[in-house]
């Protein structure tokens, strides 16, 4: 009995070992205009193992030489991977459109999007995902650690957008944590996964004005991983800064406006002197 007892376990302890779950991969897209306007998207993809007979090879180890195990979600979370689809229309702020759920390959596509009429409102809809989490608050963070859209110039105008992998993090912290608690199951990986395990930000795209800013995951076969090397690399920046320059239109119609008139009254003086 002993003996068959301690195969059991051992069994279990192999089964961890060569399964888990692997984090839905978040790429964060934001496109700004030079007025400030634009739109951000959150763009989730998480590999479902329903969707196909053999097993995910784990991206971790991509020729499956290392046994770091196949990729397992669908148990995880009650009512399959899909069910993320019902939580995000169930509880994103009802000015945030989420599309339907795509299937490409072996992994579902889960896109929130929204837009913003200026930088106030951008950050105003920031600060509200941001304090929908129950972790963490808008005031939590200091001034200077906040999202910036700066501009300066009169005829040549430069603009700056800079925010931080911290703030980028913390504004979709209420999705991630509302995943954890109402539909994620550690089932039998109980003790190995905690709440920071289920979703990585693994993209970063910034477009301003046209200028783009991107980082992308990749795999690194020289990557330290644990004891060994060659692992996925998500993004590792801390922060984010991208510029813009371009013409100020409105000005230079206001300088023409203002030369035209000022060469007009000008010459009107003129004749009339003579």
């Amino acid at each position: 009995m002993k003996k068959r007892s301690f195969l059991l376990v051992l069994v279990f302890a192999l089964t961890l070992t060569l399964t888990g779950c692997w984090a839905g991969e978040v790429k964060v897209d934001t496109e700004i205009n030079k007025d400030g306007s634009g739109t951000r998207s959150y763009i989730m993809a998480v590999y479902d193992d329903s969707l196909q007979t053999d097993p995910i090879t784990n991206p971790d180890d991509p020729d499956g030489t290392e046994g770091k195990g196949a990729v397992i979600n669908s148990i995880h979370i009650t009512g399959g991977v899909s069910a993320i689809q019902t939580w995000l229309e169930d509880n994103a702020p009802e000015w945030m459109t989420v599309e339907d759920m795509k299937t490409e390959g072996n992994q579902r596509i889960f896109t929130l999007t929204y837009d913003f009429t200026d930088f106030d409102q951008f950050l105003a809809r920031y600060e509200e995902l941001v304090d929908l989490s129950p972790n963490l608050s808008w005031a939590d963070f200091e001034a200077n650690e906040l999202p910036t859209f700066e501009c300066s110039g009169f005829i040549t105008k430069e603009c700056t957008f800079n925010e931080s992998k911290d703030m980028v993090n913390a504004s979709f912290d209420w999705a991630q944590d509302g995943i954890w608690e109402d539909i994620y199951d550690e089932a039998t990986l109980a003790g190995y996964v905690t709440k920071a395990d289920i979703a990585v930000l693994s993209d970063y795209v910034l477009e301003v004005n046209g200028e783009v800013y991107e980082e992308l995951h990749h795999y690194d076969a020289a990557a330290v991983d644990g004891d060994g090397t060659g692992a996925v690399v998500n993004v590792e920046s801390e922060s984010f800064s991208l510029g813009t320059s371009f013409t100020n239109t409105t000005n230079v119609v206001i300088i023409a406006v203002v030369a035209v008139a000022v060469i007009g009254g000008g010459a009107f003086l003129l004749l009339r002197k003579k």
